[in-house]
Formats: structure tokens, sequence, C-alpha cells
């Protein structure tokens, strides 16, 4: 019996949250020539807690990543990450400031908002046109908001 209770807590919790399907930056330029759609990048670290909560609770609810998986290509951009990113004809690389720090070119770049860059970002482009950007933990009912508003453009 609670192996058949634990079993269904966890079915339940998976059902709550839908499939997210993300792109690798690298990969938007030949995405954008088969079907083009606006952008999201999620622009995270791995040590922010309000990126993770963002991406867990917002970004994984159902009508977000159902909205999101037909209408959109989400990044996930680790701000942090060391890949070299081709986005529109020019590198992006990984920018060393210490031992074991450093910032990726195109996060800093998206991220930037005047003059400052905070965690969690989100950007939403449309062709080589930024419409939205926003520096701070988004709540799914805002996020629902942007994400309709954007489609009408």
């Amino acid at each position: 019996m609670r192996r058949l209770t634990i079993f269904m807590v966890l079915f339940l919790a998976s059902q709550s949250f839908a499939q997210l399907n993300s792109y690798s930056a690298n990969d938007l330029d030949s995405l954008q020539y088969t079907e083009k759609r606006p952008v999201v990048f999620f622009i995270n670290t791995d040590w922010c807690s309000k990126c993770l909560a963002m991406e867990n609770k917002v970004l994984k609810s159902q009508d977000i990543s159902e909205l999101l998986n037909e209408k959109y290509y989400l990044v996930l951009l680790n701000a942090e990450g060391t890949d070299d990113i081709v986005f529109k004809g020019k590198r992006y690389v990984y920018e060393a400031s210490g031992v074991n720090e450093g910032k990726h070119q195109l996060a800093m770049q998206l991220a930037k908002k005047d003059g400052t860059v905070a965690f969690p970002s989100t950007v939403i482009m449309v062709g080589n046109s930024v419409v939205y950007k926003n520096n701070s933990f988004i709540t799914r009912e805002e996020l629902k908001t942007v994400l309709d508003e954007v489609l009408l453009l």
C-alpha cells in the first residue's frame, strides 16, 4: 500500500508540469529558416535560486510550456556557459574574469538593461528586434500576458 501511495504522489506531481522544449542558441538561425517564430531567451545562472524557481514554477507550468512549445523558440541560456555561440552570423564567447569566473558575451548583451544585468532575465526577440526585456522573476500570469501580446505584433 505504501508503494502505491508513493507512486501516486510522484505520478500526480509529474502531471502538474508539462514537457518544455528548449533549443540551443546555435540552432536558432537554421530553425528560423525553417519556421519563423519569436525567440524567448531565459538567461540564468546555476547559483540563482530565483532563476530555478521561475524555470520550474513558471516556464514549466502547463499553459506557459504549451504556448512556448507551439509558438516560440525557447533558449535556456546559462550566463556562465562556456560554449561558443554563433547567433545571427556573429560568434559570442565566454569571457573569463578570474579562476572559474566569467560571463558569456551573448547572455550579457541580451540581459543588459539600463546598464545593468540581473538574473533571471527574460528577453523576447521578433526577427532582429528585442520586443521585451525583464531582469527579474516574472509570474506565470505576467509572462502569459506578455507572450500573448507578442504574438499580436
